[in-house]
Order: C-alpha cells, then structure tokens, then sequence
C-alpha cells in the first residue's frame, strides 16, 4: 500500500492581495453562479485572481488554479454529483442559522466528509483505488435528508434488501405485496409543517382501522417510505407503502376498504385529499419488472426524478447550486417541515419473517474474493494537513471543495491534490475569512470550536457555535 503525505504550505502563509486579471476566466466547472446561496458575491475575475498559484515543476509550469484545467479531461458529473449537492447543502444549512439563529435538523451535514472520526489521527487521508477517490477515517453524519452522501448509502442498502432478502423471503412464505402511495391536497403559501404533520397524523388512524383487514389478508407487515417533492403547490409529502398479503388474498376488498380509510382519516385530521390521494397497485412482486419497480419506488434517491412540474430534494440542490436563491430558499424550508420524520421503516417484517433487519443487511455478505499473487497494486494513500482540509472545505467559501480535491486524486495522485488544496486555500485567504487565521495567529481569535472539531465529531448542541462562523462573511465583498 502505497502512502504519499503532503507537506502543508499554508498554514503559516498570511493573507494575500492577488492581483486581478484582466480577461476574467470562467468559474470551475463545479460551480458556474458567481453567487453561492446565503453567502458573499464575489466576481469571476476575482475568484481568478484569488486562485491563481504560482508555477509548478510538477505541471510543467503552468499555474494552477480554480478555473478549468485544461490538462485533464471533462469530468464524469455522475461520479461527483452528490459530493457537489453535499456542499451545496452545508452552504444552506449554515445560510439558515446565520439568518434564522438556529439549526435545522441534519445540520451535521457541514461536517460529513470533513471532520475526523472517533479514534482517527488528526490527518486528512485520501485513498484511491479502482481510479476512484474517497475519504478515509473522517465524520459521517448519516444525514438522510440533508446530506447527499449519506441517505445514497441508506437507499441503497434498503434496495438491496427489498431485492435481496425480502422479496425472496415472501416469496418462500407464499406471500405477495401491493404497493399504495397515500397523500393528501397542499399549499405553497402554507406552513409547509402543516401538511407533513396531517399526512403523518391521518396514516396513523388510518393504520390502526386497518389492523383487521391486514390480518384478514394473511399480511405479515409493511414497509414504507416517506417522499416529498417540491413544486408550484409547495411540498408535496407522500408515503410509499408496500402492504404484504396472502397469494390469493381478495385485493379488490382491500382497496375498498383501504380507500375509504384513508380518505376518512384525512378529514379527520383537517385535510382534504382529492382523487389522486390514493394510489394502489395490486402483486407488485409476481414477476421481475413488477419487483425492480416496486424497489425503486420505494427506496430512490437522485435515480428518481420529481414527476410534472415538480423536483425532488436532489434537483432542487442541484437548482441552488447553480444559483436559484427560489430553490434554496425551499430546500431550507421543506427541511424545516421535515423535523424528524423517518424516510424508511420496515416494521416487525424482519422478525416475521426471519430475515436480517435493513441496518444489519450487507449486500456484499458472502462474497468472497480470493487473493491471488498478480493482484492489482495496492490503494494509493494520500495525507494531507487536516487544517488545510477543513480550510478548503469549508462551506463559507461557497466551492465544492471535497468534490475538487477528489476529483484532483482520482486524476493526478499526491501531486494534484497538493495543488487544488492550495490553490482553495489561498482562495480562503484571499477572502479574508476571519475564522481561518494562519495557525500562527490562532491566537487572536476565537478558535476553540474549530480545534474541538479537529479532534471528534461536533455534538449536536455544537453545530451552531461551529455555524457561527459564517455570519461574518454578510459583510465580505
């Protein structure tokens, strides 16, 4: 296993004035607004000027900046996508508490992939393997509606159950499943709370008048999933449910007495719900397109797209990251309307059926690889100082700074990294950002929460002090 650590070059550089350029160059291609939402404006020939880094040996000498780099080739936006999205949402949630003076639930996000883990040297490492880049031994928030990163690994782990191990479980037990979609009428210029507290409050009655009819049909338990979608009607909450059955169960009486239920419980709780409140799919799992369709619809993240005219949260991050204040401004607040609302629960279907439950399922368990002696070479390992990565990262810069700095192992190794990390440090000091003194004048100023975030996870009560830092930047120009 190869291991190559990067010398830190700007933790004792003091702030610079970078001359202008003349022609502005365009931004990177990570980032092509010249406005990040809730933070500082700033001009495209700044942004050039502040990234401009002297001539290198490695690159032949050529300087090395944040515009586009020419040498390599387009990137693959699939592969970088969510780190960019992940980003765009730390900028967010720290626009939120600066503006509001509170966190919205998930804020932790603005230290998934940047803070180091429990028990992890204060290092920032990188590994490559395979041609591709990730972070090892740093923070994951597990975020499932704020952060990108971590609700793809928790959709993915629920699609590979439902393939994997539920699926083949009812089939063995003679059972099949029906997949109902539940919601009710909203308003954009409603409290976007309100409707996602009615859909919550009218499934629970509606569950419990259901308990006969499920145990009549021979159900063993449900799995369901919570969306919501944005559109010109606002949030658009809506479940997903998989209801389990016997093969030969009387689905028309069901839907009946489903349908009614629902439609019941919505007014009961002060909603309305029109025709298309309620959606039922009778044996969604009799044949291989029926099943890989159900799986998506129940567990999706940026696969899945906002039908009409309306965007999920992923499309609406991507809106944002390009400069849409609008769509900014209603990620805020659809994650504001979410609270704590669970995006997946699978009930006692684990226990009934005795399989494993969704957090203990491994898609890759029993795979076994055998290790031969021509395998290929081992990961490349790539360290850097963790001060410069918490410096390059940070959300106040408004750049994508982990998706760039992944992108720069993935093609260049040690060399390219060394290079962009530099490069959006002295683009930090070219801002000024009085947070990120060199460590030579931590002194004057207050610093602690940045050091207490160097050493483990900030705990919830914390994140807000560690936001703080971004109020300043209002006055930045």
């Amino acid at each position: 296993m190869q291991s190559i650590s990067c010398a830190s070059t700007r933790a004792s550089t003091p702030f610079l004035d970078f001359p202008l350029p003349e022609s502005p160059d365009s931004l990177s291609r990570f980032d092509r607004s010249g406005t990040p939402f809730g933070q500082v404006r700033y001009s495209k020939a700044a942004l050039t000027g502040a990234a401009a880094a002297p001539a290198d040996a490695s690159t032949g000498g050529a300087a090395v900046g944040l515009g586009k780099n020419r040498d390599t080739p387009p990137c693959n936006p699939r592969q970088y996508r969510p780190y960019v999205r992940q980003a765009t949402a730390q900028r967010l949630v720290s626009g939120y508490w600066s503006n509001e003076g509170k966190n919205l639930r998930g804020s932790s996000v603005a230290g998934c992939g940047r803070w180091k883990a429990y028990g992890s040297a204060l290092i920032a490492q990188i590994v490559v393997e395979g041609g591709q880049a990730r972070m090892s031994g740093h923070f994951i928030c597990g975020c499932n509606w704020t952060c990108e990163m971590c609700a793809r690994a928790t959709v993915a782990r629920n699609r590979s159950w439902l393939r994997g191990a539920l699926f083949p479980a009812l089939k063995e037990h003679g059972k099949s499943g029906s997949l109902v979609t539940l919601t009710l009428a909203h308003s954009y210029d409603v409290d976007w709370a309100i409707p996602v507290a009615a859909l919550k409050a009218a499934y629970g009655l509606f569950d419990k008048r259901m308990a006969k009819v499920y145990k009549k049909a021979g159900s063993v338990g449900k799995f369901k999933a919570f969306e919501v979608t944005i559109g010109r009607n606002g949030i658009h909450p809506h479940f997903h449910i998989l209801v389990t059955h016997d093969d030969d169960a009387d689905l028309v009486a069901m839907e009946d007495a489903m349908r009614e239920a629902w439609y019941k419980a919505v007014i009961e709780v002060g909603g309305r719900c029109s025709d298309r409140g309620f959606d039922f799919r009778p044996n969604r799992l009799n044949d291989y397109a029926a099943k890989i369709e159900a799986s998506h619809e129940l567990s999706s993240q940026s696969t899945k797209q906002g039908r009409k005219n309306g965007k999920s949260l992923s499309q609406t991050l991507d809106a944002a990251g390009r400069g849409d204040l609008k769509a900014g401004a209603e990620w805020q607040r659809a994650i504001e309307a979410l609270g704590s609302t669970n995006r997946f629960h699978a009930g006692n279907l684990a226990k009934n059926l005795d399989i494993l439950t969704p957090s203990e399922w491994d898609d890759g368990a029993g795979d076994v690889e055998e290790v031969g002696l021509d395998d290929p070479e081992q990961p490349l390992i790539i360290e850097y100082s963790f001060e410069d990565h918490l410096k390059a990262t940070h959300p106040s810069l408004g750049r994508p700074g982990l998706a760039m700095i992944l992108r720069a192992a993935a093609r260049g190794g040690q060399a390219k990294v060394c290079l962009m990390v530099d490069a959006l440090c002295r683009y930090s000091d070219s801002k000024r950002v009085p947070t990120w003194a060199p460590t030579s004048e931590l002194s004057a100023l207050d610093s602690e929460i940045i050091n207490i975030a160097k050493l483990r996870p900030l705990a919830r009560e914390e994140v807000g002090e560690y936001l703080r830092v971004t109020r300043v930047l209002a006055a930045v120009k």
